[in-house]
């Protein structure tokens, strides 16, 4: 623990953050950067660098390595699976520690005092400050309160209270667990487990049809594993639509999925998973989600579900406290990112849609910009949102043209505005789409690449453009014949000079 910045004489910290994470880290940065007292507890798990999650992390670190990795090559070569998946992982770890470190520099030179334990939240007093109990294990996992009077305890833990004038909290999301999968943590795995994975796998089944689940079909087909994505709806249209994905965009990555090797199988669930003899392989039983009948079997080595995440508001404290959170236990906030409870604020994943480290490390500056009133003096925001504009959820998820997304499956992706759909639905009359494929333009052709994709949503007649879709390698050669497009649908063509 850094000890140079302390709290005042009572002991009472400006701001106190629960959260190792993108939001939490920017919170506490961004205090003090203004010149406020600040401290963190991260309850960062046993052998893993302070600050180098968060969950998202993993999957990208992995990417990296699975691109660099070639382990049909490898196997030519004679080496064996052990040593090919020690490589990915070594690779996949020093990107986390590396990320880690820098975290962890930018803290120590910010003088910022910061806990490796768990946080609990104490009823607010008659003062208004919150009050946090601290279980701190600097050594290893995070600290259990149930054990903390223990022998076992008072070896590697301590216990005290933190208290601070402000409180963000910022703890992320878990991902949610199929109640009739029992995942061991060995060959059946989450989003989250899977980065503890022991052994490069042959074949592997993925449940899911979201950006996570496409995310790890495409890395681990890359590793050479025989993938199969089991999708309870008809397509990835429908999950993904979700999150403002345009279905070109949504299409493109099912084709590419598709042309990449991997198995999808549509209207499909797990309806039953059987651990065989060997601990080393599984038996799947796969029905259809529309009439539950029994589609197929599948044996593999890996089972991951991706299925969904959940906020991490549980045994924090939160309902003795008072904080209001909805049925899924997103912490409910106003524009401003506070909590019913004055003084407490939240950011990020844990208080819900759209769940993007972008989006939540806006929340947070935020946040700290409101509750001490910086707003006049702080640095703008990339975002496009007027100053005092509200970031809840809510807001955030009623106005698309605020903040852009990347995605990094493979190929990428990234999005900003509206869908033709969602331009319909908020009072256009009149909406047109233009596409440019870059297998179109001269250079793909030449190249031999055809997963670049790029869309203009736009108003007719007047041609503003009200959402850009875009997937990688559509470079700028497809802009002659987006441009080319967008003016006939727009009934515009031949006016350029107009514009």
């Amino acid at each position: 623990m850094a000890r140079n910045q302390q709290p005042d004489d009572r002991g009472i910290y400006d701001l106190v953050v629960v959260g190792g994470g993108p939001a939490g880290l920017t919170a506490a940065l961004t205090a003090a950067g203004a010149g406020r007292s600040v401290c963190i507890v991260d309850k960062t798990p046993r052998g893993q660098v302070m600050f180098s999650g968060p969950t998202g992390l993993f999957s990208k670190a992995l990417r990296d390595a699975a691109k660099k990795v070639r382990v049909r090559t490898l196997r030519d070569m004679g080496l064996r699976d052990t040593s090919i998946w020690k490589q990915v992982q070594d690779m996949t770890v020093d990107i986390m520690n590396d990320s880690g470190h820098k975290n962890v520099l930018a803290v120590e030179a910010s003088r910022l005092p910061y806990y490796r334990g768990r946080a609990t939240l104490l009823p607010s007093d008659a003062s208004g400050q919150s009050t946090l109990v601290v279980v701190e294990d600097p050594h290893g996992d995070h600290g259990d309160p149930e054990i903390a009077g223990s022998a076992q305890g008072a070896r590697r833990m301590s216990v005290f209270k933190v208290k601070g004038r402000k409180l963000v909290i910022a703890t992320g999301s878990r991902p949610y667990k199929l109640p009739h999968v029992p995942y061991n943590g060995k060959t059946i795995h989450d989003s989250d487990s899977i980065r503890n994975l022991g052994f490069l796998p042959r074949d592997m089944v993925i449940v899911g049809s979201g950006i996570i689940a496409i995310e790890f079909a495409k890395i681990f087909c890359m590793l050479e594993c025989h993938v199969t994505l089991v999708v309870r709806s008809a397509s990835f249209v429908g999950a993904l639509g979700r999150i403002g994905v345009d279905k070109a965009i949504a299409f493109a990555l099912q084709r590419d999925l598709m042309k990449s090797g991997v198995k999808i199988l549509f209207d499909a669930e797990v309806d039953e998973v059987q651990e065989q003899d060997d601990n080393s392989s599984l038996h799947l039983k796969i029905k259809r989600s529309s009439n539950k009948k029994l589609l197929c079997t599948i044996d593999t080595n890996i089972l991951m579900t991706a299925t969904g995440r959940e906020p991490n508001s549980k045994n924090l404290g939160l309902e003795t406290a008072k904080v209001r959170m909805d049925k899924n236990g997103c912490i409910l906030v106003s524009g401003d990112l506070e909590t019913n409870v004055q003084g407490v604020y939240a950011a990020g994943d844990v208080v819900g849609l759209p769940s993007l480290a972008s989006t939540g490390i806006e929340q947070a500056q935020t946040a700290v910009q409101r509750m001490f009133k910086l707003d006049d003096v702080a640095e703008r925001t990339w975002m496009r949102a007027e100053p005092r504009a509200p970031k809840d959820p809510a807001s955030l998820m009623r106005s698309p043209l605020e903040y852009p997304i990347g995605i990094w499956t493979l190929p990428e992706i990234g999005y900003i505005g509206r869908t033709k759909e969602r331009a319909l639905a908020d009072g256009w009359s009149s909406v047109g789409e233009a596409v440019a494929r870059y297998d179109q333009t001269i250079r793909g052709r030449v190249q031999g690449l055809d997963t670049g994709l790029l869309k203009l949503v736009f108003s007719k007649p007047d041609g503003v453009i009200l959402g850009v879709s875009a997937t990688k390698s559509c470079l700028a050669s497809s802009r002659e014949t987006l441009g080319r497009q967008t003016l006939r649908g727009s009934g515009r063509e031949g006016r350029e000079g107009e514009r």
